[in-house]
């Protein structure tokens, strides 16, 4: 068969079974070029812990390639989806996807499109020309000042501060795909709130106002990182969500705990604590504009040490509190907090490990 004949065949999409199969790339590269006369779509898709990137022409799986792992301590770009660029998109519909997130202009001369322009967002590079997208490449963040790490190990643009996310799989306390029930359980009946597995996510439904919590039975944490992915379709004022932590037995109801909230379409992140019957601890800010968007996905990490906390949105640091009143141990938990019930909110590859 000559390449000619080969470009006739109708390709057969394999990406959509390699993300249920793999989830969300680490890191891609896509772009569209020139063949034989023909434009197509080539993407390269990288998974740094399993060691493996799969290049893929117009959807065909044409082969896979070894790749070297990430340094430990690498913030992967699992925000973005490759399936949702397509080709020539404006520049508009390129923002809109990416809602509020602000985007910068390289020079010219930094990138290799005469003609074009290159915009730089959170760990993405897109490239223009006349207007339309012509490639998309997300970057990881390896631990260090300045280092940015891309699917070709040679990106250029602005080094970008970095801030370790990658858990090495021993050092996992806790781990959530949300692809199966039996983790965590809502902890009141469905006339409150309703938690299920649905569609490789945990949906977390609010019926009434309040702190809607789904808690995991276990382990017993003081000392750890968490990290979730957020999407809230429905997002509106008034309305947050994240992470309860150090809390009680939920069987005897949550006497106390720490409530770790982000409010997207508020622009808003705060720490409260409850304890015996009142809130002891409202702490809070706005969010830097454009580092959260409304629907998501957002990214939200909390460090918890002793009585030392630092809360991240999309690798960015946004909130540090000091408190001691709940020195801990306690479980951990998925919540939502709003007024606009019935209310759906998902949550996505959570990962608790030791500090």
């Amino acid at each position: 068969m000559t390449l000619e004949e080969a470009l006739q065949v109708e390709a057969e999409d394999a990406r959509p079974e390699v993300q249920r199969l793999m989830g969300r790339p680490d890191s891609f590269t896509l772009e569209w070029q020139d063949l034989e006369g023909q434009q197509v779509r080539w993407e390269e898709w990288s998974y740094y812990d399993q060691g493996t990137r799969f290049d893929f022409l117009d959807g065909e799986l044409v082969w896979t390639i070894d790749i070297e792992p990430a340094p430990d301590g690498s913030l992967f770009a699992h925000f973005y989806d490759p399936l949702e660029f397509e080709e020539a998109m404006s520049l508009e519909a390129v923002q809109s996807l990416l809602g509020d997130q602000e985007l910068d202009e390289l020079p010219l001369d930094e990138a290799d499109l005469p003609g074009g322009l290159i915009l730089v967002g959170d760990q993405i590079l897109l490239g223009f020309d006349g207007g339309k997208l012509v490639s998309a490449q997300t970057l990881v963040l390896a631990p260090t000042d300045d280092a940015a790490v891309s699917p070709a190990a040679a990106t250029q643009g602005p080094a970008v501060p970095a801030t370790a996310t990658v858990i090495a799989q021993s050092d996992l306390l806790l781990a959530d795909d949300f692809e199966s029930e039996g983790g965590a359980a809502a902890l009141f009946g469905p006339d409150f709130m309703e938690f299920n597995p649905v569609d490789g996510q945990g949906a977390l439904t609010a019926r009434s106002p309040g702190v809607l919590p789904a808690m995991y039975a276990g382990p017993l944490l003081t000392d750890f990182n968490a990290e979730v992915e957020i999407r809230s379709p429905s997002a509106a004022a008034g309305s947050a969500y994240g992470l309860v932590f150090r809390s009680d037995d939920p069987a005897g109801g949550l006497a106390h705990y720490y409530h770790v909230l982000l409010w997207p379409a508020d622009g808003r992140i705060s720490l409260d604590a409850w304890q015996d019957g009142a809130w002891v601890l409202t702490e809070g800010g706005d969010l830097p504009q454009g580092l959260a968007t409304p629907t998501g996905p957002n990214r939200l990490r909390l460090e918890a040490r002793g009585s030392a906390f630092r809360l991240l949105v999309n690798g960015s640091l946004v909130l540090e509190v000091q408190d001691s009143q709940i020195p801990g141990p306690g479980v951990l938990g998925l919540s939502i907090s709003t007024a606009n019930d019935p209310e759906t909110v998902t949550f996505d590859n959570l990962e608790v490990s030791a500090p």
